[in-house]
């Protein structure tokens, strides 16, 4: 197998066009379904709740979008407290990458700046590497900058060990 970062330039691309905000966290797995599969289920905004840590609901705000789903979009996602989070599509390329960006507000003032890049790559011996990029600027209180830190450590987490429960590891 090659060496993920084989995988991943074409989102890291994407995450240095969209911003200027550092790389928080890469998750990065190769899982045994194909590209196609893997991207309609990540891009299904009303499945999110599945597989997004914390996500008790998941739907589609489309009313600024000029195509279901695609730019201009909002995933809203409902938890068990708190206000819904709504993430913005910022850039789409079916059945490759999705960008998306939440409000300063969804993290407490503990991130700012925010953009996650999802990109689904076909591996020449079967799978497909997903890779979950996290973008964003870190408060700068200390305290704040390290729950920053472990609030995508857990999400990206937690969200790429449910994407394993549904799609196996290869």
């Amino acid at each position: 197998m090659g060496a993920f970062s084989d995988f991943t330039a074409y989102a890291k691309e994407t995450g240095s066009r969209l911003s200027d905000q550092p790389l928080l966290l890469e998750k990065t797995r190769l899982l045994d379904t194909t590209q196609h599969e893997l991207f309609n289920y990540v891009t299904d905004f009303e499945r999110s709740n599945e597989w997004i840590a914390g996500a008790t609901k998941g739907w589609t705000d489309d009313s600024n979008a000029e195509v279901p789903g695609q730019v201009g979009s909002v995933r809203v996602l409902k938890s068990a407290a708190g206000a819904p989070i709504r993430e913005v599509v910022k850039a789409y390329d079916a059945p490759r990458m999705l960008a998306y960006s939440a409000g300063d507000a969804a993290f407490l003032g503990l991130c700012f700046d925010h953009l996650g890049v999802m990109t689904c790559e076909p591996h020449p011996d079967g799978g497909t590497v997903i890779c979950w990029l996290a973008y964003g600027r870190l408060a700068s209180n200390p305290v704040k900058a390290w729950l920053g830190t472990k609030l995508f450590q857990v999400a990206l987490g937690k969200g790429m060990k449910n994407l394993e429960r549904k799609f196996p590891p290869r």
